[in-house]
């Protein structure tokens, strides 16, 4: 027979400690391990836990586009930054020529060059939040020049009253035309040192008002839109055409360099015309000066261009001591004379505070046929703001002998300017803030200074002479 043997503990010493464990806890403890170990290493291979080394994914690289573009002067541009770690920052070669700002808000970049007369490299360099820098290289070009553009009549129109029409390539020339009548549209486009370009497109658009352009010799075809090429002098011409029996209204158009998208908008009048005369026509048909605070008015001026009919106009305000007319700059009493076809007259009013008005403005021609326009006053619709209280400091003061002495006062708040009144002006002077106190004060006289501001809200102060 075989004796029974006898189990042994294991003894583990930790920090000079025994601790007895038998064999069979030992089995125990190291299956638990060799579990926690295979866990561990499948984890490493996907979808376990995180191995705590990792570092994560890379940051995303700095990326921007495009990488090298032409500007041009005072035309503005943008670089987009597609890819990188925020915040982003701008530097530039050259700050004169083209300036940017340091801080990038967001990922767009607007560039907007200072004039040069001939192309001019710069490098732009863009740097993200890890210290990284990309660079752009930019070249700076000399902007075009267009000039206003210049309408005139194909016929000899009689509409603004003109027997010679202006001529095409005078700038800012605004002949007016006759609703259905045709007229040229022509632009000059010119360098940086003011010599004509030719071959070069230019888009013409409608912006405002019943005209379009012809496109065809039939004149069959119209469009909001077109596009021109300029001559050996650098002009660019188009046809435009008045829609008929339209009544009297300004009209805009615009003008577009398509290579550097310089642009003008230039504003001229078509007038309506009845049987082949001209309709006394006043543009605009009414002004309303709009103030932005309620009880207030705008107390703005208008200006007022008289076509048609047969010259000269008289124009007369029915309120002319609040609503003044002028002709250059000479005010009527009671009305204004126009002299001419095209002419305008400006009406005014000096009005700070109202509660809204409009007046009536009748122009009469030299037949005496006439034409009513408006002048009207429109408070705002925000309400006014409400000033911060009234305060002075020191509210009060004690002083131990009084005559000769000052005291200024702080004042905050309110609406300045601010006026201060003495309760004792036999016993004290004012000067702006200051107090000075004369003699004949004894100890006990007590002095209030009163304090007012532009809206006659007030606050006091005291001086107290001590025994």
């Amino acid at each position: 027979m075989f004796s029974k043997r006898l189990q042994r503990p294991l003894a583990v010493y930790k920090k000079g400690f025994a601790v007895s464990i038998t064999s069979k806890l030992v089995k125990t403890l190291m299956a638990v391990a060799a579990i926690s170990t295979a866990a561990l290493l499948s984890g490493c291979g996907g979808g376990g836990a995180k191995d705590p080394f990792d570092s994560g994914p890379a940051a995303p690289s700095l990326v921007i586009n495009p990488t090298s573009l032409n500007v041009y002067s005072n035309i503005p541009s943008v670089v987009t930054i597609s890819s990188g770690v925020a915040p982003f920052q701008a530097f530039t070669s050259d700050s004169v020529v083209l300036p940017v700002s340091t801080n990038v808000a967001g990922t767009l970049l607007t560039l907007v060059p200072s004039n040069v007369n001939a192309d001019t490299p710069v490098t732009v360099t863009i740097q993200d939040g890890l210290g990284r820098r990309a660079a752009v290289s930019v070249t700076v070009k000399p902007a075009t020049l267009v000039n206003q553009v210049a309408v005139t009549p194909i016929s000899n129109t009689r509409c603004g009253g003109l027997d010679n029409p202006v001529p095409a390539d005078t700038p800012g020339n605004r002949t007016p035309i006759c609703s259905g009548e045709t007229a040229t549209a022509s632009v000059i486009v010119r360098n940086a040192n003011s010599a004509v370009i030719p071959n070069r497109q230019v888009r013409f658009d409608v912006i405002f008002g019943a005209f379009k352009f012809v496109t065809d010799a039939n004149g069959a075809n119209a469009s909001t839109t077109v596009t021109a090429i300029t001559d050996q002098n650098g002009r660019a011409t188009t046809l435009i055409k008045a829609d008929d029996g339209i009544t009297s209204q300004a009209a805009v158009i615009r003008a577009t360099d398509l290579v550097t998208g310089n642009r003008v908008d230039t504003a001229f009048t078509i007038v309506q015309q009845i049987s082949g005369e001209s309709v006394l026509s006043v543009v605009p048909g009414g002004y309303t000066s709009r103030a932005f605070y309620r009880g207030q008015c705008g107390g703005s001026s208008g200006d007022f261009l008289v076509y048609g009919g047969r010259p000269p106009y008289t124009a007369r305000s029915s309120l002319p001591t609040d609503v003044i007319l002028t002709v250059n700059g000479i005010r009527g009493d009671p009305a204004v004379i126009i002299p001419e076809a095209g002419g305008r007259f400006r009406a005014s009013t000096s009005i700070a505070f109202c509660t809204g008005y409009s007046a009536s403005i009748v122009v009469t021609d030299a037949t005496g046929r006439n034409v009513t326009v408006t002048y009207s006053e429109q408070e705002g619709t925000e309400p006014l703001p409400t000033p911060p209280t009234l305060v002075v400091s020191p509210k009060a003061v004690t002083l131990s002998a009084c005559p000769g002495r000052t005291v200024t006062f702080l004042i905050n708040g309110g609406t300045s300017p601010y006026a201060l009144t003495t309760s004792r002006p036999d016993r004290s002077t004012i000067s702006g803030n200051t107090v000075q106190l004369q003699t004949g004060l004894v100890a006990g006289d007590v002095i209030t200074i009163e304090v007012t501001d532009a809206r006659s809200n007030q606050t006091t102060a005291t001086i107290t002479c001590a025994p």
